[in-house]
């Protein structure tokens, strides 16, 4: 991938599919497994749960595209920013 950062920040900023298409085409980002990667690091890394059954590479592509366009992910940069996860009660401290 071209300048991995500038990548991300460009991605982070896509919201139909032909923009996020397009985008990862001008980042020369081609390979399955590496959009699949980019994307989800755009996401901030999300945990991903996918059926029962094996889902093919492009598949899974796929979902996590739709997955990036529904936009939810944008809330992880304001969760981590107030420092709430899944493993702290918010306003919990260790003081």
């Amino acid at each position: 991938m071209k300048n991995k950062e500038a990548a991300i920040a460009a991605i982070r900023t896509c919201k139909t599919r032909e923009s996020l298409d397009d985008m990862l085409e001008r980042f020369e980002i081609r390979d399955v497994r590496e959009s699949i990667d980019c994307l989800n690091e755009c996401m901030y890394s999300p945990e991903t749960f996918y059926s029962a059954e094996p889902i093919t590479p492009e598949d899974e592509l796929e979902f996590t595209k739709q997955i990036f366009l529904t936009g939810t992910w944008r809330l992880n940069k304001y969760y981590d920013l107030m420092r709430i996860s899944d493993k702290e009660p918010a306003g919990f401290t260790d003081a």
